[in-house]
């Protein structure tokens, strides 16, 4: 449809055609707000962090790795996809207790340090994670900042 814009206050008498804007549905969020997010090593050591420490940490009881020295470990990418096999049957890899990012961290590395939208890594922390006795509220925005900020974890859009 075409109308002249009074508002711009065209004297030509020009007709200028209205476009209208693209409005994402209310329950999701629009792509360029809904980035990706993955554990980078390279952040890591931007950071001055050695990402095998840091992953070896969070090995579960039940990993082949973890009783080795850190001299002896693998390369990170190695104990991500170790994580990713063993976390399953530690009941304890993740719990509602634990900080926000530490929970996001963990999410990650379970799932083989695979890109999660925003959206899921959100759903994780407000619906799996929340409970009655540890309530967990945080906004889409404010976790978007918080990823964006992280100085520790090496959080970075894929």
């Amino acid at each position: 449809m075409t109308t002249p814009d009074s508002d711009v206050g065209d004297v030509s008498g020009e007709v200028v055609e209205h476009e209208p804007e693209a409005v994402a549905p209310p329950d999701e969020t629009p792509p360029e707000e809904n980035p990706r997010y993955e554990v980078s090593f390279v952040r890591l050591q931007e950071l001055e962090r050695s990402p095998v420490p840091i992953i070896a940490g969070r090995l579960t009881a039940n990993s082949p790795s973890k009783a080795k020295p850190l001299s002896e470990l693998p390369d990170a990418k190695a104990l991500v996809r170790e994580i990713a096999k063993n976390h399953g049957d530690d009941p304890d890899f993740i719990r509602s207790d634990m900080p926000i990012q530490e929970i996001v961290f963990r999410t990650l590395l379970a799932g083989g340090n695979k890109p999660i939208l925003l959206t899921d890594l959100h759903y994780e922390l407000t619906e799996r994670w929340a409970t009655p006795i540890r309530p967990i509220v945080i906004s889409q925005e404010r976790l978007l900042r918080v990823l964006d900020t992280d100085t520790y974890y090496g959080f970075v859009r894929a």
